[in-house]
Protein backbone atom coordinates (compact mmCIF):
# COMPACT_ATOMS: atom_id res chain seq x y z
CA UNK A 1 0.00 0.00 0.00
CA UNK A 2 1.00 3.47 -0.97
CA UNK A 3 1.46 5.61 2.46
CA UNK A 4 -0.54 8.60 0.93
CA UNK A 5 -3.22 6.08 -0.19
CA UNK A 6 -6.48 6.40 1.00
CA UNK A 7 -9.40 3.78 1.59
CA UNK A 8 -12.79 3.06 1.50
CA UNK A 9 -14.40 3.75 4.97
CA UNK A 10 -15.96 0.61 4.59
CA UNK A 11 -12.38 -1.86 5.35
CA UNK A 12 -12.08 -0.47 8.29
CA UNK A 13 -13.44 -1.74 11.94
CA UNK A 14 -15.29 0.54 14.49
CA UNK A 15 -12.23 -0.64 16.36
CA UNK A 16 -10.14 0.83 13.75
CA UNK A 17 -12.02 3.78 13.76
CA UNK A 18 -12.09 4.30 17.43
CA UNK A 19 -8.13 3.53 17.96
CA UNK A 20 -6.27 5.87 15.04
CA UNK A 21 -9.52 8.60 13.99
CA UNK A 22 -11.03 9.00 16.99
CA UNK A 23 -8.02 7.84 19.45
CA UNK A 24 -8.83 9.76 22.70
CA UNK A 25 -5.32 11.83 23.21
CA UNK A 26 -6.23 14.72 24.76
CA UNK A 27 -6.77 17.10 21.87
CA UNK A 28 -9.96 17.75 19.83
CA UNK A 29 -10.57 16.48 16.15
CA UNK A 30 -11.03 19.49 13.44
CA UNK A 31 -13.19 19.35 10.16
CA UNK A 32 -12.50 22.11 7.11
CA UNK A 33 -13.72 22.93 3.83
CA UNK A 34 -10.51 24.34 2.53
CA UNK A 35 -10.10 26.89 0.18
CA UNK A 36 -13.77 28.01 0.93
CA UNK A 37 -15.11 31.28 -0.21
CA UNK A 38 -17.76 33.57 1.07
CA UNK A 39 -20.21 32.07 -0.54
CA UNK A 40 -19.10 28.47 0.87
CA UNK A 41 -19.64 30.00 4.47
CA UNK A 42 -23.20 31.38 3.69
CA UNK A 43 -24.17 28.04 2.49
CA UNK A 44 -22.18 26.36 5.68
CA UNK A 45 -24.40 29.31 7.78
CA UNK A 46 -27.18 28.08 5.80
CA UNK A 47 -26.97 24.22 6.18
CA UNK A 48 -26.52 24.70 10.00
CA UNK A 49 -29.44 27.34 10.50
CA UNK A 50 -31.45 24.40 8.07
CA UNK A 51 -30.32 21.31 10.00
CA UNK A 52 -30.02 22.13 13.95
CA UNK A 53 -32.75 22.87 16.20
CA UNK A 54 -32.65 26.80 17.54
CA UNK A 55 -32.45 25.34 20.73
CA UNK A 56 -29.19 23.44 19.76
CA UNK A 57 -27.56 26.42 18.14
CA UNK A 58 -25.73 28.99 19.91
CA UNK A 59 -24.13 31.78 17.81
CA UNK A 60 -22.18 35.03 19.06
CA UNK A 61 -21.34 38.01 16.81
CA UNK A 62 -18.69 39.38 19.73
CA UNK A 63 -21.33 41.10 21.94
CA UNK A 64 -24.87 39.05 21.02
CA UNK A 65 -25.79 35.92 21.66
CA UNK A 66 -28.04 34.23 19.41
CA UNK A 67 -29.86 31.31 20.61
CA UNK A 68 -31.56 30.69 17.19
CA UNK A 69 -29.20 30.61 14.22
CA UNK A 70 -25.83 31.47 12.59
CA UNK A 71 -25.81 35.26 11.38
CA UNK A 72 -24.33 35.60 8.24
CA UNK A 73 -24.52 39.16 7.93
CA UNK A 74 -22.78 39.49 11.16
CA UNK A 75 -19.96 37.29 10.15
CA UNK A 76 -19.41 38.69 6.98
CA UNK A 77 -19.58 42.41 8.71
CA UNK A 78 -16.84 41.63 11.74
CA UNK A 79 -14.79 40.44 9.17
CA UNK A 80 -15.11 43.01 6.85
CA UNK A 81 -14.27 46.03 9.40
CA UNK A 82 -12.03 44.15 11.81
CA UNK A 83 -9.82 42.14 9.11
CA UNK A 84 -10.49 38.96 11.73
CA UNK A 85 -13.10 37.59 13.13
CA UNK A 86 -12.32 38.01 17.41
CA UNK A 87 -15.35 37.14 18.98
CA UNK A 88 -17.17 35.10 16.68
CA UNK A 89 -18.27 31.37 17.35
CA UNK A 90 -20.75 29.06 16.64
CA UNK A 91 -22.00 25.70 18.54
CA UNK A 92 -24.14 23.33 17.24
CA UNK A 93 -25.90 19.81 18.17
CA UNK A 94 -24.94 16.92 15.32
CA UNK A 95 -27.13 14.08 17.15
CA UNK A 96 -24.63 13.67 19.87
CA UNK A 97 -21.86 15.63 18.87
CA UNK A 98 -21.41 18.68 20.16
CA UNK A 99 -19.50 20.92 17.29
CA UNK A 100 -18.44 24.24 17.55
CA UNK A 101 -17.13 26.82 14.85
CA UNK A 102 -14.44 29.45 15.90
CA UNK A 103 -14.35 31.30 12.42
CA UNK A 104 -10.68 31.38 12.40
CA UNK A 105 -9.73 32.54 8.81
CA UNK A 106 -12.25 33.43 6.28
CA UNK A 107 -10.90 30.69 3.82
CA UNK A 108 -11.36 27.61 5.92
CA UNK A 109 -14.56 26.40 7.21
CA UNK A 110 -13.29 24.74 10.51
CA UNK A 111 -15.55 22.84 12.75
CA UNK A 112 -14.42 20.69 16.12
CA UNK A 113 -15.48 17.84 17.98
CA UNK A 114 -14.20 16.12 21.19
CA UNK A 115 -13.62 12.63 20.07
CA UNK A 116 -14.17 11.23 22.91
CA UNK A 117 -17.81 12.00 22.35
CA UNK A 118 -17.77 9.28 19.60
CA UNK A 119 -18.82 6.60 21.48
CA UNK A 120 -20.93 3.96 18.94
CA UNK A 121 -20.87 3.19 15.51
CA UNK A 122 -23.97 4.84 15.66
CA UNK A 123 -22.86 8.11 16.61
CA UNK A 124 -19.90 8.02 14.22
CA UNK A 125 -22.66 7.39 11.68
CA UNK A 126 -24.24 10.66 12.83
CA UNK A 127 -20.90 12.73 12.37
CA UNK A 128 -20.90 10.71 8.91
CA UNK A 129 -24.11 12.18 7.69
CA UNK A 130 -23.29 15.45 9.01
CA UNK A 131 -19.96 15.82 6.71
CA UNK A 132 -21.75 13.66 3.99
CA UNK A 133 -24.67 16.37 3.53
CA UNK A 134 -22.46 19.44 4.29
CA UNK A 135 -20.20 17.77 1.38
CA UNK A 136 -23.16 17.48 -1.17
CA UNK A 137 -24.23 21.36 0.10
CA UNK A 138 -20.93 22.67 -0.77
CA UNK A 139 -19.66 20.57 -4.03
CA UNK A 140 -16.77 20.40 -2.15
CA UNK A 141 -14.27 17.90 -0.17
CA UNK A 142 -14.59 18.11 3.51
CA UNK A 143 -11.86 16.85 6.00
CA UNK A 144 -11.33 15.27 9.22
CA UNK A 145 -7.86 15.88 10.73
CA UNK A 146 -6.16 16.00 13.98
CA UNK A 147 -6.38 19.29 15.82
CA UNK A 148 -5.11 22.50 13.66
CA UNK A 149 -3.82 19.75 10.99
CA UNK A 150 -3.69 21.50 7.93
CA UNK A 151 -2.11 21.44 4.61
CA UNK A 152 -0.70 24.82 6.06
CA UNK A 153 0.72 23.27 9.29
CA UNK A 154 2.10 20.29 7.13
CA UNK A 155 2.07 17.37 10.24
CA UNK A 156 5.51 15.46 10.41
CA UNK A 157 3.46 12.47 10.44
CA UNK A 158 3.96 11.95 6.99
CA UNK A 159 7.04 13.11 6.49
CA UNK A 160 6.17 16.42 4.88
CA UNK A 161 3.16 14.96 3.01
CA UNK A 162 -0.38 16.41 4.39
CA UNK A 163 -2.98 13.88 4.25
CA UNK A 164 -6.62 14.26 6.55
CA UNK A 165 -7.07 11.14 8.91
CA UNK A 166 -10.50 10.95 6.77
CA UNK A 167 -11.85 12.35 3.59
CA UNK A 168 -15.35 13.17 2.46
CA UNK A 169 -16.62 13.93 -1.11
CA UNK A 170 -19.76 13.50 -1.98
CA UNK A 171 -21.04 10.33 -0.51
CA UNK A 172 -17.61 9.05 -0.93
CA UNK A 173 -15.74 8.28 2.57
CA UNK A 174 -12.00 7.74 2.34
CA UNK A 175 -9.65 7.19 5.62
CA UNK A 176 -5.86 7.13 5.92
CA UNK A 177 -4.80 3.90 7.11
CA UNK A 178 -1.65 5.59 8.37
CA UNK A 179 -1.21 2.69 10.98
CA UNK A 180 -1.17 0.44 7.76
CA UNK A 181 2.53 2.16 6.97
CA UNK A 182 4.08 -0.92 4.68
CA UNK A 183 1.80 -3.41 4.78
CA UNK A 184 -0.66 -5.03 2.73
CA UNK A 185 -4.56 -5.77 4.45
Amino acid sequence: MNENERVPIETLSWEQLQQYVYEVDGSWRDTYVLNATWADWQTWAGFVNANCRAKELAFTDGDTVRLDRIDFAAMEHLWDSHGQANGLWASFLVGEISIRCHFFRDDEVENDFDPRKITSPAVHLQLMDYLTKLSQALGKEVVLTWENDTPAACSPRWGGVWQPLLAVSGEQIQVHPYWRKNTSY
